[in-house]
């Protein structure tokens, strides 16, 4: 027969495990949300720019506007790693909260 402090032990552990996992969606779901804007805004802004001044354009600012592709890129592409990074931590807790919720409730 398990004791009234294990119950509420597990009771918490099932409490903090659905916490992490409604956390861990709710940053999924963002990040699915907002990924799309940092992918338009990688392909957007300079090549669009360069289109529409491609008549007045002299030959350095092509080297200029690549440049500032590669920044913009790589600084979107590092924004959006933190994000995901994020959210796989997310996961990861809440999935290691629901094992060890499950391991409890089996001991």
């Amino acid at each position: 027969m398990m004791s009234v402090g294990r119950v509420e032990d597990i009771e918490t552990l099932q409490h903090q495990a659905s916490v992490l996992s409604a956390r861990a969606a709710a940053l999924t779901r963002t990040y699915r949300r907002t990924t799309w804007v940092r992918f338009v805004l990688v392909f957007f802004p300079v090549p669009f720019t360069v289109l529409l001044l491609r008549f007045h354009l002299e030959g350095w600012h092509y080297i200029v506007a690549g440049g500032a592709y590669m920044v913009f890129s790589a600084t979107l592409y590092a924004i959006d790693s933190a994000a995901a990074r994020k959210c796989d931590a997310a996961v990861h807790a809440a999935e290691s909260a629901e094992k060890a919720c499950k391991d409890a409730a089996s001991a």
